[in-house]
This record gives structure tokens, C-alpha cells and sequence, in this order.
């Protein structure tokens, strides 16, 4: 077995077994003590282009069926992806019924948001977490939703700074959420990481930029896709460019004044297999 795929093991081992994403200030949702099943069966969609933004991204919905039946759940998002019916569908994992399901999500009734921030416009707060255009951004309403003309445009340089360190912050949120959630000190190292690079591409970290980067590090989960293919291109990098992702791990489990055990072997075990290998 590879070091690659030992150290990809490792990491999805350690999200499977901890605790379900928490959100901060204390906050839990109010679950019901039987969650229903309210999957349903679906036509297959076309993923969006946008699908990179949406995986890892971990938020509680509140949710109905077509049979009425309501349901409120954290959930962790594979992928977007539209139905012929132009319809936009929500491919995510449950966390309370482990289970990968489809939700609509013109049903979505409200989302709270990693800090427990209630949005009661899903539509708005889902169209931002994806940095979905107007045209798209209305697809996820129910009736009554805002008009999307009233939407700002997607930020093209925003997805293209995101997807261009994709991989980067792919592996520091790996090694941030030991405990099942990633610190506002964990974060803020990542974001630092985040304005180097910004200023060595020349973009412009504004303030709305910094508001969805800090949203979407708090919020991401690594998915099993995530991990492996992120480790591979991480690997086949120059030893300086892997030296400084490396550092930059370092810096992410330094942040919060604790060093848990698998943290530091994980990033021992990098440190030998990619620098020196």
C-alpha cells in the first residue's frame, strides 16, 4: 500500500469515527428522535460546474418532502447537479442517517449556518456558499423567494482563487478538524495562508472575499475524493512548493496551542513521504 493512499485512509478513517460536525457558539439543532427517511428517487442530473465549490461543505437544513413530512438534519455536499426539469439537487451525505441522499432545493425550508446563523432565505445563503450566478441562484427557490435580478453576479475570480487552492486547503482543513470542527484561530492561519498567495497572483482579498473564504474553511469537510486526488497533486509538486503547503499544515495544527497525536504523525508521515520521497 502506498503512502499516498495510507495517508488518505488515515484521514477519512479519523472523519468517519469523530463526532458529527458541530456548528460554534454552542449550538446543536433541535433533530428529531426518529429522523424519517425523506429521500426520494430523482432523475439523474448534470453535475454544475460550480460542484468543486459545493463539495465538503457541511450546514443543517430544515427540509420537506413531497409528502409533507419535515425533517431538520446536518448534511455534507458531494455535488451539484441540475435536472432536466430544471430543478437543482442538493447530493449530500446525512449525518444522522449516514446515508448519501438527494434533496431538492426548492423544498429547503431554512439552513443554519456553521455559527448557528439561521437564514430563512435558503436560497440567498445557498447561491452565496456556491457563488452561484443569478440565473442558477434562482433555480434553488421555493415560491416567494427574491427575484434573482436582485442577486449579485457570481465572483469568477473568487471560484478561480478557491479551485487554484483547492488542494492546498483541501489538506490544511484535513488536519485542522481533529475534533470534528475547525477553530476561528485554525481558520485565520489558513486564511493567512490564503493572503500569501492572493498577493503572489495579484488578487485583490477584499473584504466579501475574505467573508466566503473564512465561511467556506469553517464549513468544509474533506471529502474522500478530496483527500486522495489532492495528495496526488500535492506529490507531484516541486520539493519548495511541497515544503510550503508543509509548513503551512504546520502552522494550521500550531494555531489552536494544541497538538493532538494523529495530527502530528500525519504530518511527520508527509513530511517523509513527499519532501523526501
Amino acid at each position: 500500500m502506498g503512502l499516498k493512499t495510507q495517508l488518505s485512509d488515515f484521514l477519512l478513517q479519523k472523519l468517519e469515527h469523530q463526532l458529527p460536525p458541530v456548528v460554534d457558539a454552542g449550538f446543536e439543532p433541535s433533530l428529531p428522535s426518529r429522523i424519517l427517511d425523506i429521500d426520494e428517487p430523482h432523475p439523474d442530473g448534470e453535475p454544475l460546474p460550480q460542484s468543486p465549490d459545493a463539495e465538503g461543505q457541511t450546514f443543517v437544513i430544515a427540509y420537506v418532502n413531497g409528502q409533507g413530512a419535515e425533517s431538520r438534519r446536518r448534511i455534507l455536499v458531494r455535488a451539484l447537479k441540475r435536472t432536466s426539469d430544471d430543478r437543482i439537487l442538493l447530493v449530500a451525505r446525512c449525518t444522522e442517517t449516514r446515508k448519501e441522499m438527494h434533496f431538492r432545493a426548492d423544498r429547503i425550508k431554512h439552513c443554519v449556518d456553521i455559527n448557528g446563523e439561521v437564514h430563512d432565505q435558503p436560497a440567498a445563503f445557498l447561491a452565496d456558499v456556491f457563488n452561484l450566478d443569478p440565473v442558477e441562484a434562482g433555480l434553488l427557490a421555493a415560491e416567494g423567494f427574491t427575484p434573482p435580478v436582485q442577486l449579485p453576479p457570481a465572483d469568477t475570480v473568487y471560484s478561480l482563487l478557491r479551485r487554484q487552492l483547492g488542494h492546498d486547503l483541501t489538506l490544511m482543513a484535513a488536519m485542522a478538524e481533529s475534533d470534528g470542527q475547525i477553530s476561528m484561530i485554525e481558520a485565520d492561519a489558513i486564511l493567512n495562508f490564503v493572503r500569501r498567495r492572493s498577493d503572489l497572483f495579484g488578487i485583490d482579498l477584499d473584504e466579501t472575499r475574505v467573508r466566503k473564504l473564512l465561511g467556506f474553511v469553517r464549513r468544509v469537510r474533506p471529502t474522500a475524493d478530496q483527500i486522495r486526488v489532492s495528495l496526488d497533486e500535492i506529490g507531484e509538486r516541486s520539493p519548495q512548493a511541497q515544503l510550503d503547503i508543509l509548513t503551512a499544515c504546520r502552522d494550521v495544527m500550531l494555531a489552536d496551542g494544541e497538538i493532538h497525536a494523529s495530527e502530528a504523525w500525519l504530518l511527520d508521515q508527509i513530511c517523509e513521504g513527499l519532501v523526501d520521497g
